[in-house]
């Protein structure tokens, strides 16, 4: 009940003396600003209102603020479809996500309910009590000052603090205070990096230097590299040609694997380097990422700022020593490791493959493409040495040599003049086939003028 010196008293509902997200503060004898609807209603009261007064009031305030471009304080209280209701000493106002912040999205607004806030009014309608408020435009106007002051200290060579913004595949945004930089990706660091995230963290401080800048784009290109030596200038000094050395797998792909040596240089280990072996695997199934190997430096590569390694030649060329472990004519069982069109390859040695061609699985040759067709990866099989040649690394095997040649075993049983026996399988104009054996099929040709046809004849007559 609020006494204002009429005849009457007026009485004002308790909500009106409460804010926005607060509890309801007011005393017995407290004095307060109130608005005079009417004096003596029906029911002889006095009409007051004390939200109209505080509007009436706050808008004043915030029209001059509004027309004298000032800064205000309000404090949000409610999250609403596209931004949040903020209260302005009694006046709600609506602040647009957009204009939260500048220089990130604040993806829960959460944490600003209920803290002062300084905002810029960007618009006013007083008849529709409508007002647009902005925090983005306080930070914007604060980031053109460091700007400016930024710009004005600014120098190529310079050395500047920032915070990192944004990371991409091509390199970071770097955050000066006012002003982005971008450090590309090849100067983020000497060594050869996959993904400035490895070496960087979102949000994380950092010192850049400036290597060029336009004044009139405003747009700076950052080094991080460069703030340190580069360390290949004394890459000869650690490291030597036909050396060892320790190096970590950085990355690879199908024809080369990328390492890093000593913490320092790049390397590079070529597809052929990896394994003795005449056709070496893909070198996933070699090394890993992040693997720690000692590998053997064939060359300095100045010009690419790189190291030529080999991780083969870290171990004996198990193709020296293959005559002390094998002779033409053995016979040994191994695994197949690999099936082509034209043959099998299998295991000799750990790093040394030997190949059974289609034409050396059976001594008959239609037989051939079905036996090649059954085998499998990883079967074991019984192989024959047939020749070894340790100069151009290659080993012929065969599977069908494991028994005798049916054709060479039947003329040695049967000489020039002998008489056979066999069954005549087909007669044509030119001639006769006759099967000799069970594995042999010949051919006879004959004169039909002799008239000649016997399941008995010279073994003379017919042999070529």
């Amino acid at each position: 009940t609020i006494d204002v010196g009429l005849k009457s008293e007026g009485r004002i509902p308790l909500s009106e003396f409460s804010r926005p997200g607060q509890k309801v503060e007011v005393e017995v004898g407290d004095e307060t600003e109130v608005f005079i609807e009417n004096v003596d209603n029906a029911n002889g009261e006095t009409s007051l209102s004390r939200e109209k007064a505080v509007k009436q009031k706050a808008w004043h305030n915030l029209q001059n603020s509004f027309n004298e471009n000032k800064v205000v304080t309000g404090v949000p209280f409610n999250r609403v479809k596209g931004g949040m209701s903020v209260d302005l000493d009694g006046v709600v106002a609506f602040l647009p996500g957009s204009q939260i912040e500048t220089r990130q999205i604040i993806k829960d607004t959460k944490e600003l309910l209920n803290k002062p806030l300084e905002l810029m009014i960007l618009k006013m309608d007083k008849y529709r009590g409508n007002i647009v408020v902005s925090r983005k435009a306080i930070t914007e106007n604060e980031l053109k000052e460091q700007r400016s002051e930024l710009l004005k200290n600014i120098k190529e060579g310079s050395i500047i603090e920032g915070k990192v913004k944004n990371i991409t595949d091509y390199g970071a945004f770097i955050d000066l205070g006012g002003i982005d930089g971008l450090v590309h990706v090849t100067d983020i660091s000497w060594t050869k990096i996959n993904n400035p995230s490895d070496v960087l963290e979102l949000n994380s401080p950092i010192k850049v230097k400036v290597l060029k800048f336009d004044e009139e784009l405003s747009r700076l290109s950052l080094g991080i590299k460069q703030l340190s030596e580069d360390p290949w200038g004394k890459v000869n000094e650690s490291i030597k040609q036909n050396e060892k050395t320790f190096a970590k797998v950085t990355s690879m792909n199908d024809n080369n694997v990328y390492i890093l040596v000593n913490n320092q240089y790049d390397g590079i280990i070529a597809i052929n380097e990896l394994s003795w072996l005449k056709k070496p695997p893909h070198p996933s199934k070699i090394l890993s990422t992040n693997d720690e190997i000692e590998v053997l430096v064939l060359e300095i590569d100045d010009e690419k700022k790189r190291l030529i390694c080999s991780l083969k030649q870290m171990k004996e060329n198990p193709w020296t020593k293959l005559n002390d472990r094998f002779k033409i004519n053995d016979t040994f069982e191994t695994e197949i490791v690999n099936i082509v069109d034209f043959g099998i390859f299998v295991k000799v040695l750990d790093e040394i493959d030997g190949m059974v061609h289609i034409s050396d699985l059976s001594w008959d040759e239609k037989e051939c493409e079905t036996i090649l067709k059954n085998f499998k990866k990883g079967e074991s099989v019984k192989v024959k040495i047939l020749d070894i040649n340790a100069e151009k690394e290659r080993i012929s095997l065969g599977i069908k040599h494991l028994k005798n040649d049916p054709v060479q075993d039947f003329i040695e049983k049967n000489p020039i003049n002998s008489k056979v026996t066999g069954k005549i399988t087909n007669v044509d104009e030119k001639g006769l086939k006759i099967e000799l054996d069970k594995e042999l099929l010949l051919l006879s040709f004959f004169n039909a003028s002799l008239g000649f046809i016997s399941a008995e004849m010279e073994f003379s007559d017919w042999i070529h």
